[in-house]
């Protein structure tokens, strides 16, 4: 959610292009690489950065991006030296313990390799940079799996009596389903909940005690918040912009960058 708890206070609105997918906004200006990769409608940048073994951060800085919210379909992002690279696609129930002993290398070398924050948790479909080889090693506790972030976000949009679909979509569209992600906003988690986003909604929409930074809790905070929105605005479209950039920044109009996330989580929902 992208109004970081600021629920009264009017953000001045964004200008520039019609965006069809959100994670980061890409540089447009200079002249594509060899190793490129064009944004497809509905994607993400956590998205595309797991698909080429490398992480939004690498991303943010070779193309320059200046905001890490937007990102244009049909440009192309610079991916450097990575296309082409020896990976492996994460299947369902594959843990970075075993990726690692099949390739004869180690859980920190993926991790390295790879830039991942939480090596408890890699998503199905993820595509992996395999380093050289070196001996196994086992991941050191569980951590929430893909299967059980699906399961967490059909219960809680099932508990507040908002579409699965939808809550999947919007999760999909701010993190990829990862709990580790964290953007340079400092918003967290599976929902990207801001702290104070977290602290009203345990406050003033009966959270209590929920965590920003346990994955189902964050789900639980993220859905209630997107329940309340649902509730308070004239249409989803509304409600997701409300989500997107704050209800005190929903004019009687949508803006371009509101119009665009709303549109882009509704594309995803087809996929749920």
């Amino acid at each position: 959610m992208r109004y970081r708890g600021r629920h009264l206070k009017l953000r001045p609105k964004r200008r520039g292009p019609v965006v069809i997918a959100t994670a980061a906004t890409m540089s447009i200006g200079g002249p594509a690489s060899a190793a490129t990769y064009m944004v497809r409608k509905g994607e993400t940048l956590s998205a595309i950065a797991s698909r080429h073994g490398t992480s939004i951060s690498k991303l943010v800085k070779i193309n320059r991006l200046k905001d890490p919210n937007l990102i244009i379909a049909g440009q192309r992002l610079r991916i450097g030296g990575l296309i082409g690279a020896r990976t492996h696609v994460v299947k369902p129930g594959e843990n970075l313990s075993q990726i690692a002993a099949r390739y004869r290398t180690t859980v920190a070398a993926l991790a390295r390799a790879n830039k991942l924050k939480d090596p408890n948790l890699i998503v199905v479909g993820a595509r992996l940079r395999v380093p050289a080889g070196g001996r196994g090693s086992v991941a050191s506790k569980p951590s929430p799996a893909p299967s059980s972030i699906a399961s967490s976000l059909d219960a809680q949009a099932r508990a507040h009596g908002v579409n699965p679909a939808l809550v999947k979509a919007v999760a999909w569209q701010e993190s990829g389903w990862q709990q580790s992600v964290k953007s340079s906003a400092g918003a967290i988690g599976v929902m990207q909940v801001m702290p104070a986003t977290a602290r009203w909604v345990n406050q003033v929409l009966g959270g209590h005690n929920l965590s920003i930074k346990v994955a189902d809790d964050n789900i639980h905070l993220g859905v209630m918040y997107l329940r309340h929105m649902l509730d308070t605005q004239s249409s989803v479209k509304r409600a997701l912009a409300a989500y997107y950039s704050g209800p005190g920044n929903v004019g009687q109009r949508l803006n371009a960058g509101q119009r665009a996330y709303a549109k882009n989580v509704l594309a995803l929902m087809k996929r749920f």
